[in-house]
């Protein structure tokens, strides 16, 4: 019977060459400081606001788009961040598999967990959370469904 070790997946069936992970790590080292500089990057998506007026005022689809702008705009800045946080964590794994876990500082170790926990909880908070995505285009499809509601 062969064992699990001897099929692939890790241990001597790991091939990997330390230039060529240091390379990767450049690589996403150099992504993460473009998308820091870029219009993309977690603070630069929190500047980017429209006022609920730019809709129009005093009828309910001004309002519903102003309101649906905010949640996409929230949910971009935090998938931008996270984004973020998973080229760092793809770092940290990359000095890993390199040096092993006794070779890393144990901030970049805590980072590491850190990042895996917060991706875990948006997951979970994601799962469970009512308003998702679907939930939020049912919502618009159905008022789109009936256009003369606001003015009746």
């Amino acid at each position: 019977m062969t064992d699990w070790r001897d099929t692939g997946g890790g241990g001597k069936d790991l091939d990997y060459e330390a230039e060529t992970l240091t390379a990767f790590k450049k690589r996403i080292d150099g992504i993460l400081d473009q998308l820091e500089g870029s219009p993309a990057s977690p603070k630069h998506i929190g500047n980017q606001t429209v006022t609920p007026d730019a809709y129009g005022t005093g009828f309910s689809a001004a309002e519903d788009l102003s309101a649906l702008y905010d949640k996409v705009h929230t949910q971009l800045k935090t998938l931008s961040r996270l984004f973020g946080d998973q080229l760092e964590a793809l770092g940290i794994a990359t000095q890993i598999v390199d040096k092993g876990y006794q070779g890393i500082e144990d901030d970049h170790l805590q980072r590491f967990q850190s990042i895996q926990q917060q991706v875990e909880e948006y997951q979970h908070k994601r799962q469970d959370a009512p308003g998702t995505a679907p939930d939020a285009e049912a919502a618009v499809a159905d008022k789109s469904d009936n256009p003369n509601e606001d003015f009746s």
